[in-house]
């Protein structure tokens, strides 16, 4: 993730330089926020088929501030960690 490479696990994380169409279970208010950054997305990390963070063409990382599974909190909390925004310490 701190590279911002594509990836996919045998578990249900993976990330994809691009926006996918599908959203998920993600919030409707995050689906409208996703779609309008769409255009700009260029790292894209995915729970179970959910973008739980994704990172734009200016380097803004967005991490929806939402409950999902245990699983998919543990994937959340590893984007907190390996997604720093540019000058953000690691």
């Amino acid at each position: 993730m701190a590279q911002r490479t594509e990836f996919s696990t045998r578990g249900a994380l993976a990330a994809v330089c691009l926006a996918p169409q599908e959203t998920g279970r993600l919030p409707a208010e995050w689906v409208e926020r996703y779609r309008a950054d769409a255009p700009r997305i260029v790292y894209v990390v995915l729970s179970y088929a959910t973008p739980i963070a994704w990172v734009r063409d200016d380097g803004q990382v967005i991490i929806p501030d939402c409950s999902y599974s245990l699983t998919t909190t543990r994937h959340q909390r590893l984007c907190r960690l390996w997604l720093p925004e540019p000058g953000t310490p690691a």
